[in-house]
């Protein structure tokens, strides 16, 4: 199971990597403003809601929680926590599996191939958003994680 799990991830991830070199070398005369600001504004939002959490919870408490859950939590800080946490899972669950599926579309239909560009932006920035991400101290993400 968990190498199957690995398999998915790299294949993923070796699909991104592809989709993004495919973004540069199709890049349109004149990219769509709305178009990119919608590819990087998702992943980024993502990032600042899972590091504005963190801070969060660092101020609130002083330190990162030790317990698993979210006992002790004030009702502002569920609901940063809740609104975190929904926006982390959809755009994995979508980059995970959605993604993929939209971009062989758009490779495969000749009128939607000016649609690879973006795709491969969302790509790029969410690799880049998911990996900053990482960078969070290890006892935030075993709290994140549990």
């Amino acid at each position: 199971m968990q190498m199957t799990v690995l398999y998915i991830l790299v294949s993923w991830l070796m699909l991104a990597l592809a989709s993004v070199v495919v973004a540069f070398r199709m890049r349109p005369a004149k990219p769509s403003r709305s178009g990119l600001a919608v590819a990087i504004l998702l992943p980024l939002v993502m990032l600042v809601l899972f590091y504005s959490l963190a801070i969060h919870i660092h101020c609130h408490f002083g330190k990162w929680p030790a317990g698993i859950g979210d006992r002790d939590f004030p009702p502002s800080l569920l609901v940063h926590e809740h609104v975190s946490d929904f926006s982390f899972m959809v755009l994995l669950l979508f980059s995970l599996f959605v993604w993929p599926v939209a971009y062989m579309i758009c490779a495969v239909v000749r009128r939607w191939r000016v649609a690879l560009y973006y795709l491969g932006i969302y790509a790029l920035a969410f690799l880049v958003c998911f990996g900053a991400t990482l960078l969070a101290p290890w006892s935030f993400w075993d709290w994140w994680l549990d």
